[in-house]
């Protein structure tokens, strides 16, 4: 089977470049290991786009705003401005609280529309170069299957397909990986008495009953109510384990399950709105804060984007503040960015002049940078920006390393992606 472009990873960011590539006439598909597209943000429990606006004002457009408003046509998505962060009241985000369900439909509808083809339940084994691109190995059920593409996009959060084509990458020492979750819903919840409890700032001195009585491992506890449901997402469960290692993750997968019953029994007693809650929900996989990113042409550091340093490649913007889950003391340290920061395109483009880009949480940056980084909008944006840029590659037969920041530029205002939203600064 062969495509002009192969995108290996369904998450949010894959989609919105296979989506994005697709519009234009591109000939597109993705491998999307599980049975539904979207990742962290269908799978993990997660139900809130943190920094999906930035005080109040729209910071992305194209599909992934369109993604924004079906959710809330459909009543599954709720702008919230200016919320603090549960461990840190005077950092404050605008977010975008979800339905993850039906996020999981509207992407699959959209793909649909731009006719992308998905290859589910089918997991990537190798790539390897060849005259005219890539060959792609992958498995499905135990049988293997080969593509030919022109070009590729990783789309892993592990930079599996530059690991596999011996592109560089950074190391990840274990030590360096946050701790990861393991979110959860409670249904039948009074929602509006829940949210006055947060607002009241009372929530905090439960938190600290909760640690010093050992019920939760970190000092968090934070809730999204999902909207159009009378349920909550609930993000409080810890592990410190490498993710990498098969024993330690399921290791891991089993110490944040076996936190759950003794939590939500506390949630019930403690929290008012919560008292007639029931568990409904386990996130399947772990929300794990760490990657193994791309060593690409560049790499985003912090003083970028403190400074707000301007890019003439820009692809891609973003506002929420760098935070931390440390290993080690189990708290969550902030450090706010006052304002809209750029991303550009060489942090995505391997070293090796390869037609491939790495997307996702995957991209080159250093660690403190990954921690703000990594959330949906920011994959969202740089995902869609690639696709646009892959598009017109293939169109003029074009190498993607080859493109000159001017080129880029004109890209992406041509597809009002960034450069209207970096006005915000």
């Amino acid at each position: 089977m062969d495509f002009d472009l192969m995108v290996i990873g369904g998450g949010t960011g894959g989609v919105l470049a296979a989506i994005k590539a697709a519009s234009k006439g591109i000939r597109v598909a993705i491998i999307e290991q599980q049975n539904v597209c979207g990742g962290n943000a269908t799978l993990s429990g997660l139900a809130e786009f943190n920094a999906a606006t930035f005080l109040k004002q729209p910071l992305y457009h194209g599909f992934e705003q369109m993604i924004f408003d079906r959710l809330v046509e459909r009543q599954a998505g709720q702008y919230y401005y200016q919320l603090p962060m549960s461990s840190d009241k005077e950092i404050k985000v605008d977010r975008l609280r979800y339905n993850p369900e039906v996020l999981k439909l509207i992407l699959e509808e959209m793909l649909a529309e731009n006719h992308v083809q998905v290859f589910y339940n089918t997991y990537f084994q190798a790539a390897k170069r060849e005259a005219n691109g890539f060959t792609v190995q992958v498995t499905n059920f135990g049988t293997p299957y080969r593509f030919s593409t022109k070009y590729l996009i990783d789309g892993t959060s592990n930079s599996l397909v530059a690991t596999s084509l011996r592109c560089h990458t950074q190391r990840l020492a274990a030590e360096d990986i946050a701790v990861s979750t393991q979110l959860f819903r409670l249904s039948n919840v009074d929602l509006p008495t829940l949210q006055a409890f947060i607002a009241s700032g009372k929530l905090s001195d439960v938190i600290s009953e909760a640690f010093e009585n050992n019920i939760i491992h970190g000092r968090i506890l934070a809730f999204a109510p999902i909207p159009g449901t009378n349920d909550t997402s609930v993000n409080v469960t810890r592990t410190n384990v490498d993710y990498r290692d098969p024993k330690q993750l399921s290791q891991g997968l089993h110490e944040t399950r076996s936190q759950i019953n003794r939590i939500a029994s506390f949630i019930k007693e403690k929290i008012p709105g919560c008292q007639n809650a029931y568990l409904s929900n386990i996130a399947p996989i772990l929300g794990v804060r760490a990657s193994v990113k791309l060593n690409g042409r560049a790499t985003l550091r912090l003083d970028d984007i403190k400074q707000m340093r301007q890019f003439e490649d820009c692809i891609g913007v973003g506002c929420y503040p760098v935070d931390i889950h440390d290993p080690v003391t189990k708290k969550v340290h902030f450090l706010k960015i006052d304002g809209v920061y750029q991303i550009p395109l060489g942090v995505c483009l391997p070293k090796e002049d390869l037609n491939l880009a790495v997307i996702g949480k995957a991209i080159s940056t250093d660690m403190e940078t990954f921690a703000a980084t990594r959330v949906m909008p920011i994959v969202m944006n740089v995902g869609e920006s690639i696709g646009a840029i892959f598009a017109y590659a293939i169109k003029n037969h074009k190498d993607v390393y080859a493109l000159t920041p001017a080129e880029v530029k004109k890209i992406m205002m041509h597809e009002e992606l960034v450069n209207q939203t970096c006005e915000v600064n």
